[in-house]
């Protein structure tokens, strides 16, 4: 009986040791808040659950975001605090959510839809943020360069922002 209690307690003990807190992308990884280290409990970044020639799988923006965090080495789904003024002695603040930090950009992507059309201002805005150059990454669903895959890479053009083609299988540069 006693073995059973000292397992137990052991095990508990080293749980809890081991333990720390930070969501999982789908490729088990995260930062660590706390010292800044980006680290795997389920793969690695090497190793992405996602295979990117399997079109199947990259069915929505979440899963094009995490296909081009993968092969850029990136973080999906970052959080940006921000002040925007004050209230008598009350700080006003919010946070916004970009797609993918790296590095060197901070990337918003979209699908090749007019809903991507506002992708330059979020980057830019982001970027703003922390320090980072701004991207935009445009995911090709259907093969074709279409009306919106030119106009977000003519805006991003004429700014000067670096424009992403990502088909799930390659980064095209236009």
């Amino acid at each position: 009986m006693w073995v059973i209690v000292f397992f137990t307690i052991i095990m508990g003990g080293a749980t809890t040791a081991w333990a720390h807190s930070g969501g999982l992308n789908n490729m088990g990884c995260h930062k660590n808040s706390k010292t800044g280290d980006h680290h795997c409990h389920k793969g690695s970044l090497d190793k992405p659950k996602i295979r990117f020639g399997a079109r199947t799988a990259l069915n929505n923006e979440n899963s094009f975001n995490q296909a081009l965090s993968a092969a850029l080495g990136g973080e999906t789904e970052v959080s940006l605090k921000y002040s925007y003024g004050r209230l008598g002695n009350l700080t006003l603040s919010a946070s916004v959510r970009v797609d993918i930090v790296t590095d060197k950009y901070v990337i918003e992507g979209g699908l090749d839809k007019r809903s991507s059309l506002d992708s330059i201002q979020q980057a830019v805005f982001a970027s703003s943020l922390v320090g980072k150059q701004p991207a935009v990454a445009i995911y090709d669903t259907d093969g074709v360069w279409g009306k919106y895959e030119h106009r977000i890479w003519a805006a991003a053009n004429a700014l000067g922002i670096r424009f992403i083609w990502f088909d799930g299988n390659r980064i095209k540069e236009r």
